[in-house]
């Protein structure tokens, strides 16, 4: 991987790209403040796939968190060439590089590893290997936050090459099955859901699907089988 920026300080040679930044996301980004228990004197988290970097942006303005240090991974490297975003500090340090590319002993210094709206832009085996790569690597007392619409969310890329089509959905079963600790639905039915390690038992479970069929409709139907209301902006804790 590329690192772009270390402690806060640009160290790329250039900065100038001509495509734009760009990967919003919607997650349920507030349920990182519904992670931890008790606060630590230092939190390190991990933003894999940042885009835009709104989750580093919500950390950072939020006082009572300000002080967590946040590093970010993007395969885009306008993403990682972003002088805007680097002139506002919130990352620490940032790697160009995907998510494969992240070496075991790096996953294992974050308290948190976060992968908001990354998977539906994988195809199903990566995606499955990447669950299971991340859990395995995941610290003892760290937490792994993975968001993604709950079915199959159309979605093309806008700028050659900048990793945004979407070829997978995954329904609310497939996630529940790894045992959250904690989820949240958004609309339209994005959902995030943190994991201890344990999870890890269990990730033979997580199956995605890949066809465009898997609709709305039914993805919100999944939720209504398991007695599952998605509202906004509330958590289900689950006791795992």
């Amino acid at each position: 991987m590329r690192q772009t920026v270390k402690n806060y300080e640009v160290i790329a040679e250039q900065l100038s790209v001509t495509a734009e930044p760009q990967g919003g996301s919607a997650a349920p980004k507030e349920l990182i403040f519904h992670i931890l228990e008790n606060d630590r004197p230092s939190i390190s988290v991990l933003d894999i796939g940042f885009g835009e970097g709104q989750l580093a942006q919500l950390i950072k303005n939020n006082p009572q968190t300000r002080h967590w240090q946040v590093d970010g991974v993007d395969g885009w490297e306008p993403n990682c060439l972003n002088a805007h975003l680097f002139g506002r500090r919130h990352y620490r340090n940032i790697w160009h590089g995907l998510a494969q590319d992240i070496p075991a002993s790096q996953l294992k210094q974050y308290d948190i590893v976060c992968l908001l709206d990354v998977i539906e832009h994988l195809n199903i085996d990566t995606a499955k290997w990447l669950i299971r790569t991340l859990l395995s690597n995941l610290g003892e007392n760290s937490f792994l936050f993975v968001s993604t619409p709950l079915w199959f969310f159309p979605q093309d890329q806008s700028q050659c090459g900048d990793l945004e089509e979407h070829l997978i959905g995954v329904p609310a079963s497939a996630m529940l099955s790894l045992l959250p600790v904690v989820y949240a639905i958004n609309h339209p039915l994005v959902g995030g859901f943190v994991y201890r390690k344990k999870s890890l038992e269990y990730v033979d479970f997580f199956q995605p699907y890949p066809h465009k069929s898997f609709t709305y409709e039914m993805g919100r139907n999944i939720l209504t089988a398991l007695n599952i209301d998605p509202k906004p902006g509330v958590l289900f804790r689950t006791g795992f």
